[in-house]
């Protein structure tokens, strides 16, 4: 198989990613400092010099520049878990005159830290692990907007995990502002007691407004992708990864699809009564070779990334049962487990054939034998088998069956 990373990502989002959405390390307990006064929004929260405080001296620091390059002094500043919805739960601080803001007394954990001063805005995501940590300068940017519709007639409420801006959703309709730029996962929570949370993520460019994408339920914890949302990274990421978890199509030169979508990827989202399923088909030529003599077979896989697009970072599924998917179409499929940084022989962790069939069917494969051996997972791919040199799959609903959402995400 050919680098992934060559040809079918989707680098005009990857390319772009913000730097300020890389991960950096911190501590179990953040530090204030340079007279600066930390507020705990919530009940639960204490700001520094008691108990929760100050006493083990680490601490996350970060210094702000407006967008013409001046310390941002007085900036606002929150921290939030960076999967929360709750604002009351957050930390905020402000600025000092140098522009410079720390932060202490938070736990282990991811968090996204915003900061925005007049009409100027930032996102950066924290992981605090136990080592006090200098997050550097940044810059604000002007703010984004986001307005989208959520299904027909709904009412309720939009927010956006790790950022506590929500806007009211009227009749399907919202628009958020003073967002700062980058990724977001916006969730929508109906007004109708009992009615499933949907969600979806988009990335926002400082100055503009963007159109959301569709929202998915958000019931089904370790589904790792339905399509709903009609885009091409899958659901199961943490909130704003936006680096990694995407979809792709790879294939054999002499393997022609019967389609292209875009310019990057090769594979379409069909559409049936409100389903939105993978659709990918292939004429497959015959083997050929290369300039050595040696033979170049016809091939064609279609995967998905589980973590980020460096693979050294991976997913321990080791907790998993097993892996679930919806499956029809013409020829077969082999589905590979995969740990891409183990020598090629032995990458492929799982190996398991299916005959497809007309119509729908779900297909499970279990994890045996050592689940140690699934602490690192990279990716998910279905090889393609033909009849007569074609091959046809639609693919759907690919679940984690067993183990929990935030125990397999890459720590």
């Amino acid at each position: 198989m050919r680098n992934l990373n060559e040809n079918f990502y989707f680098w005009n989002v990857l390319k772009n990613s913000p730097a300020n959405m890389a991960k950096f390390t911190a501590t179990s307990i953040l530090a204030l400092s340079f007279g600066l006064g930390l507020s705990a929004c919530g009940e639960t929260k204490t700001a520094g010099g008691g108990p929760s405080g100050t006493e083990a001296g680490n601490a996350i620091t970060a210094q702000i520049i407006t967008a013409d390059k001046t310390p941002a002094a007085l900036a606002k500043v929150r921290l939030m878990d960076s999967e929360g919805l709750d604002v009351e739960k957050a930390y905020s601080a402000e600025a000092d005159k140098k522009g410079v803001v720390t932060i202490e007394g938070v736990a282990d954990g991811d968090y996204t830290l915003e900061a925005k001063l007049d009409g100027e805005a930032l996102q950066m995501l924290v992981s605090v692990s136990g080592a006090s940590v200098d997050l550097g300068k940044d810059q604000l940017k002007k703010m984004a907007a986001v307005s989208g519709v959520v299904g027909d007639s709904a009412n309720g409420v939009v927010k956006v995990r790790g950022l506590g801006h929500s806007a009211k959703v009227v009749d399907g309709v919202f628009t958020l502002d003073s967002l700062p730029e980058g990724a977001l996962s916006l969730v929508f929570i109906s007004d109708i007691d009992d009615r499933d949370t949907s969600s979806t993520y988009l990335k926002v460019v400082a100055g503009e407004k963007t159109e959301s994408s569709t929202f998915a339920n958000e019931s089904r914890a370790l589904l790792l992708e339905d399509f709903q949302d009609s885009n091409y990274q899958n659901r199961f990421m943490p909130a704003r990864t936006y680096d990694g978890g995407w979809w792709y199509f790879d294939f054999a030169e002499n393997v022609t699809p019967d389609f292209v979508i875009g310019e990057n990827h090769l594979f379409t989202l069909a559409n049936e009564n409100g389903n939105i399923s993978a659709h990918v088909a292939a004429h497959f030529g015959y083997a050929t070779e290369d300039s050595a003599g040696n033979a170049i077979s016809a091939w064609a896989t279609m995967g998905v990334e589980l973590g980020k697009s460096d693979k050294a970072l991976c997913n321990d599924i080791s907790s998993v049962d097993s892996v679930a998917f919806r499956i029809k179409g013409i020829g077969s499929i082999v589905f590979n487990i995969i740990d891409s940084n183990l020598e090629p022989a032995h990458q492929k962790l799982i190996q398991f054939e299916y005959g497809l069939e007309n119509e729908w069917v779900r297909v499970s494969v279990p994890l045996n034998g050592d689940k140690g051996a699934f602490k690192c997972v990279n990716q998910l791919a279905w090889d393609f088998k033909t009849i007569n040199g074609y091959a046809e799959v639609w693919l759907d609903d690919v679940e984690l069956i067993g183990g929990d959402r935030l125990s397999i995400w890459e720590k």
